[in-house]
C-alpha cells in the first residue's frame, strides 16, 4: 500500500469470552489448554466458547438495547468501546454521514431465526416476538449501530462465515477510498445458535468430549464482535488522534477445488497471503509472526502448514492462534486474531498461544480460514517512526 493510502487504526472495541476489551483477550491467551464447557443457553454437550454476559444498561444507559438478541448486543458494546478509545464517540442526538459501517457475520441471525421457528412450531404464528422477527436480518446489528450513535455514513453488510474480519477490512479499504468518508467502523459479530452448532457436528468439524475430561481434535465454537475504527492515516494524524497500528494489506481468495474439500496445496491460502504481501509492498522475510486461520482441525491445519511452507520456506516465522484459548469466533474470528496483532505490535510482545518469542516485533500477518474454500490473509505493522 503506497504511503499516501496508509490506514491506521484509531480504535479496538472487543467482546468475548475473555469479557471485554483487548487486555482480557491478551490475558486470555494459553498455550492450548484452555477448558471449554458447553453453552448454558440451550442443552447439548457441545464444548463451547460463550461470551461473558454484559451489562448494557451500566454501559450505554439503555435499558432496550438489552433485550435486542445479543449478535446486536456484541456489535454495540463493541462499536461503544471502539469509538470511545479513538475519541470518536459523538453526542447523543446528532447526526454524523462521514463514519461508514462494514459489518460482517458468520451465523447472522442464527439464533433470532431459530427461536420465531420455534415459537411457530410450540404456539403458531400469534407467538412470534414483533422485536425477534425484525432482527432476523443480517444487517439488524449494523442498523442497530448506526440508529444507537447517528453514524449517517453508508452500511455494507458481508456474511461470511470464517473470513467475514478480513472481507471486511477489504471492503473498509475501498469505502476509505471515497472522499467524503472519514473512518470506517470494520464490525464483525457473531452469535451461537444451538442448531448452527449441531450441524457443524454432524459435520465431524466440532470437537468433542473424548469421556476424560479432554477435547478430541477439532474446533471449538465460540462467539462474541470486534469493532475496528479505520481511518486515513492523514486524517487520523490531523486529529492528533493515537494510531494503534496500521491496516497494510489485505488478500482474499476463493479455492473452488471441491465444495467443503479445499485443495490440500493451500493454494487458496497462498494465493490470499501472497495477495495481502503484495497490497502492503512486504517481502515475506519481514513477517515476523503468524496468526493462523486455522479452527484447530486437521485438515485446516495441515492445509494452512503447507501454504505457509509454500510462501515462507521452512525458516518460516513463528505461529500459533488465539482459537485454542477462546474457541472459533465464526465470522469474527479474523478480527480478534487481528486485534491480538494489534496488542502483540504495541506490547513488542509475543501472545502465550504463539510458541517461542520474537524480539522486535513490527509485521504480523493473521490469516483467515473459511467454509467452502474462503481464504484471507491481513497483515498489520506497527506505526512508522
Amino acid at each position: 500500500m503506497s504511503s499516501e493510502n496508509r490506514i491506521a487504526i484509531t480504535g479496538l472495541g472487543l467482546v468475548g469470552p475473555w469479557g471485554t476489551g483487548l487486555e482480557g483477550l491478551w490475558d486470555a491467551q494459553t498455550n492450548g489448554t484452555a477448558g471449554f464447557t458447553p453453552c448454558s443457553r440451550y442443552d447439548n454437550s457441545l464444548p463451547a466458547a460463550e461470551a461473558q454476559k454484559l451489562d448494557l444498561r451500566r454501559m450505554l444507559k439503555s435499558g432496550q438495547l438489552s433485550r435486542a438478541p445479543l449478535v446486536s448486543q456484541y456489535a454495540v458494546a463493541a462499536t461503544h468501546l471502539a469509538v470511545t478509545q479513538a475519541d470518536m464517540l459523538p453526542e447523543r442526538g446528532t447526526k454524523n454521514g462521514g463514519v461508514g459501517i462494514v459489518f460482517g457475520t458468520s451465523n447472522g441471525p442464527g439464533a433470532a431465526t431459530q427461536q420465531i421457528y420455534d415459537d411457530l412450531i410450540d404456539t403458531g404464528p400469534t407467538g412470534v416476538k414483533p422485536r425477534v422477527f425484525q432482527e432476523s436480518v443480517f444487517n439488524a446489528p449494523a442498523s442497530l449501530v448506526s440508529i444507537h450513535f447517528g453514524f449517517a455514513g453508508p452500511i455494507q453488510v458481508v456474511p461470511a462465515a470464517g473470513c467475514s474480519g478480513t472481507a471486511v477490512l477489504f471492503q473498509a479499504q475501498m469505502m476509505l477510498a471515497q472522499p467524503e468518508i472519514e473512518a470506517v467502523i470494520a464490525l464483525c459479530s457473531d452469535e451461537m445458535c444451538d442448531a448452527i452448532q449441531k450441524g457443524l457436528r454432524d459435520l465431524k468439524w466440532h470437537a468433542d468430549y473424548d469421556g476424560l475430561g479432554g477435547l478430541t481434535d477439532g474446533a471449538v465454537a465460540g462467539e462474541g464482535a470486534v469493532a475496528m475504527i479505520l481511518e486515513r492515516a492523514t486524517h487520523a494524524e490531523a486529529r492528533g488522534a493515537r494510531v494503534l497500528a496500521e491496516l497494510a494489506g489485505v488478500g482474499l481468495a476463493n479455492d473452488a477445488a471441491a465444495l467443503g474439500r479445499p485443495a490440500k496445496d493451500g493454494r487458496g491460502l497462498v494465493a490470499a497471503i501472497e495477495t495481502a504481501l503484495e497490497d502492503a509492498q512486504t517481502q515475506a522475510g519481514q513477517v515476523d509472526i503468524i496468526l493462523t486461520g486455522s479452527a484447530a482441525t486437521k485438515i485446516e491445519d495441515q492445509l494452512e502448514s503447507t501454504a505457509i511452507t509454500t510462501v515462507f520456506g521452512e525458516a518460516s516465522p513463528v505461529q500459533g492462534s488465539s482459537k485454542r484459548s477462546t474457541g472459533f469466533a465464526m465470522g469474527t474470528a479474523a478480527l480478534v486474531e487481528i486485534a491480538l496483532a494489534v496488542a502483540a505490535i504495541n506490547r513488542n510482545a509475543t501472545p502465550a498461544s504463539v510458541p517461542g518469542e520474537t524480539a522486535n516485533i513490527d509485521t504480523i500477518l493473521c490469516n483467515a480460514i473459511g467454509l467452502n474454500g474462503q481464504f484471507g490473509a491481513t497483515l498489520i505493522k506497527g506505526v512508522a517512526a
